[in-house]
């Protein structure tokens, strides 16, 4: 094994075949079209190749097998630099497979997936003496098996960990978030896991459950922070959008690697919208993510000027 980790990702593995549809098309007929992309995708792949294009090091825990799915999966995770000390291997395994149609007139994308020879992990999975593995954790909801004993570990060893719960068991759901540290849920997932009408009584309602920092974000709406001392919210940053594929999972990546660097909750917030806004601007969750040399050369005018000398000292 190599040095302690900044971060360890956990959550499901997928490949991604994403496709920029034409404007007009016949349903039944073939169509060449401009953007076929194939690159790798789930919600904590993404954000763990975020964190590593940041500069952080960063593992990720997932089966793979003797196959051209697991082969493509592999790479997609290196090329971004995330770190193979926890590839786990099981010849029949295989990632899942998504295919992702993008509106080219709005950037939204509709998502189909198989997740057939897919292999769960299990609690034998989970290292032992986390906290000597790894600085911090981020998972998601789709593989409970593994990502819940990962995060129990976590909350014993006081290990901090970011949530990226999109959907799943609510029972399962309601024990993450009761041991997370950082936990981030969609609009309409806070709604339906609280069973409330809007997101201030979701808000209560998680504040119930747990002492942890707890966000809700809504895709162009922003995000919002529930804190003692009030709500922050955190607007978008209206850069031009060719594919919203990865847009959350890069937002999950980036909030993990500020709290890395323990910027403040409000910092964190701002940078996390500013690296998903920028992903837009690609096709896939992997287009071109942003790294530390790309981020310090870009236009920061419209950042605050907190995260501005954040940025200059990483």
């Amino acid at each position: 094994m190599n040095s302690r980790l900044d971060a360890l990702c956990c959550g499901l593995n997928v490949v991604d075949i994403l496709v920029c549809l034409p404007e007009i098309f016949t349903p039944g007929e073939k169509h060449q079209v401009d953007q076929l992309v194939v690159q790798g995708g789930a919600p904590a792949g993404n954000a763990a190749c975020v964190i590593a294009a940041l500069g952080s090091k960063t593992g990720y825990l997932a089966y793979f097998g003797d196959n051209t799915l697991s082969r493509i999966a592999k790479e997609e995770l290196k090329r971004w630099n995330v770190r193979d000390d926890y590839f786990l291997y099981q010849s029949q395994a295989q990632p899942g497979v998504a295919v992702v149609e993008i509106d080219p007139k709005t950037g939204d994308r509709t998502v189909f997936y198989n997740l057939n020879h897919y292999q769960y992990l299990s609690s034998i999975d989970i290292p032992d003496q986390l906290s000597k593995k790894t600085k911090s954790i981020l998972i998601d909801s789709y593989d409970p098996q593994g990502t819940l004993p990962l995060l129990e570990a976590a909350h014993r060893e006081n290990i901090p960990s970011v949530l990226d719960l999109e959907s799943g068991d609510p029972e399962i759901l309601r024990k993450m978030i009761s041991l997370g540290s950082d936990v981030i849920l969609p609009y309409q997932a806070a709604l339906k896991l609280t069973e409330k009408k809007n997101p201030i009584d979701a808000f209560k309602t998680l504040r119930q459950w747990t002492s942890a920092t707890i966000l809700i974000t809504n895709g162009a709406h922003g995000s919002w922070a529930y804190t003692d001392s009030g709500i922050i919210h955190q607007p978008i940053f209206n850069f031009p959008v060719i594919d919203t594929t990865g847009c959350g999972d890069s937002y999950h990546g980036a909030y993990a690697f500020a709290l890395i660097q323990d910027w403040p909750l409000p910092i964190r917030m701002e940078f996390a919208a500013w690296i998903a806004a920028i992903v837009a601007g690609f096709i896939g969750g992997r287009g071109d993510l942003p790294t530390l040399e790309k981020i310090r050369s870009r236009d920061q005018r419209m950042l605050s000027s907190e995260l501005k000398e954040k940025i200059l000292k990483l």
